[in-house]
């Protein structure tokens, strides 16, 4: 039996002081969405070797524990917002969270003892090796490629808008730097006669090769998004200029004091999009849209009084597509940021993109059918997605996991998270060259779902 805020269903509290089951469930939530992540990338390897239908008990143990992780973040955001629970009722909804948390890594621990003995690398290591040197070759080009397209995207865009990206070229250098030396540590191991070693070793090198891969396409992401945002920005102008002519046509049925502080922030919305379109363009498309979406959305709630339903539903209707399209791409870039810096990126972050995603769902299941309820959904996502994003930058950047190796943990200790935070650790000293062991520890790499299992 589990939580619920609207019927408070009875479950045993589980032991310890309230503040200990936050850490606790700070650290199960993050346990729980790496060992997805890791698990989303060992199916696609499997899929790749034994095909779909031979990884139909894998995909749904994932979907399994995405739907208790997903239910865990929604939680977590229960206990943030702005409604207060009692401590009997705080204790229960984290005791939940870690039952589910629990849950969903056993699942996936269950299905990956199988497919170990299933994918036999110890008996197929010649041949592991050797595609995965192919790949590192391979991802090498695509560094390259991508630290080519930065200096274009420099060149274009401001740098706010490249700041998820702007190391993402050296970065990924680093990880396949250090797929390469565990590769080179697996054919050692390998001519050693020491197996499961060189097993182990080739495992954590596909993992960091295939996460350098994902940092540089991150910067492909980017150029699309950007692409996206400059052609959509005339649209986006278009429409809230028309509800500005509205504000004006309804202004004598609607209050001044509310509406004309709307007005001048959507006409400074406007302002700030063409600046960011059009030859020459000197601001930042992203937040030009993120601004002409919020100024709209506010504008449009202000007005919807005074408009008739099937104005409003309209309306809702035309902005929907290409708000919940923007959405979806946000979400995914963000994902793709988390998993590539899950070593770094604690549980608010983590949230906060659970529940965008969330909003996202509810959305797309809706859009045929109540489109102002599904944008109501998406106003309520666009910024779930930023703060995921911000707060994960931030939590990049504070714990210097990218910038320094080697004495001591990279990255988020399980030291207690409320209200105020996640508890960061200490910064781990600088040492020369790469070191394969700070990697895994820090959680940059992973050598597939064992390290979280441990």
């Amino acid at each position: 039996m589990f939580w619920n805020r609207k019927r408070d269903t009875p479950i045993a509290p589980p032991p310890g002081s309230t503040a200990d089951l936050n850490a606790r469930a700070g650290a199960a939530l993050v346990r729980a969405d790496d060992a997805v992540r890791a698990a989303t990338e060992e199916l696609t390897y499997a899929q790749a070797q034994f095909g779909l239908s031979a990884t139909d008990a894998f995909t749904e143990s994932l979907r399994i524990a995405r739907a208790h992780l997903a239910r865990s973040f929604e939680l977590r955001k229960l206990l943030d917002d702005d409604i207060p629970e009692t401590e009997p009722q705080q204790r229960r909804m984290l005791g939940e969270i870690l039952q589910r948390c629990s849950e969903a890594v056993a699942v996936l621990r269950r299905q990956e003892e199988a497919f170990n003995a299933r994918r036999g690398l110890e008996a197929n290591l010649p041949t592991s090796i050797a595609e995965t040197a192919q790949r590192a070759d391979e991802t090498e080009q695509a560094i390259t490629m991508a630290n080519t397209l930065l200096v274009t995207l420099h060149a274009t865009y401001p740098a706010s808008s490249l700041t998820s990206v702007s190391q993402a070229p050296e970065r990924a250098g680093k990880l396949l730097a250090a797929g390469r030396t565990a590769l080179d540590q697996a054919r050692a191991s390998a001519e050693a006669g020491q197996q499961a070693t060189a097993v182990e070793q080739v495992r954590i090198a596909q993992g960091a090769i295939a996460q350098a891969g994902e940092i540089a396409a991150q910067v492909r992401g980017a150029r699309e998004r950007l692409n996206r945002a400059a052609a959509d920005l005339a649209a986006a102008i278009a429409s809230i200029s028309s509800d500005l002519v509205d504000a004006r046509r309804l202004s004598s049925r609607l209050p001044a004091a509310s509406l004309s502080p709307l007005v001048a922030d959507a006409e400074a919305a406007v302002a700030a999009g063409r600046a960011a379109s059009g030859a020459g363009a000197s601001g930042d498309p992203l937040a030009a849209l993120d601004h002409l979406s919020r100024a709209e959305a506010a504008l449009d709630a202000a007005l919807a009084p005074a408009r008739a339903k099937e104005d409003n539903d309209a309306r809702a209707r035309a902005s929907l597509g290409s708000r919940l399209a923007r959405l979806n791409s946000q979400i995914a870039a963000v994902t793709s940021y988390v998993t590539t810096h899950r070593g770094a990126v604690g549980p608010s972050a983590r949230t906060a993109l659970s529940e965008a995603s969330r909003h996202a769902n509810a959305a797309t299941t809706m859009q045929a059918s109540n489109a102002a309820a599904a944008l109501a959904e998406v106003a309520a996502g666009e910024p779930l997605v930023a703060q995921a994003q911000a707060l994960a930058e931030a939590d990049v950047r504070n714990s210097g996991a990218w910038s320094q190796w080697g004495g001591g943990e990279p990255g988020w200790q399980y030291g207690g998270w409320g209200r105020r935070g996640w508890t960061q650790g200490p910064p781990p000293r600088r040492s020369k060259g790469i070191d394969v062991g700070s990697l895994i520890l820090g959680g940059l790499i992973m050598s597939g779902l064992d390290d979280i299992f441990d």
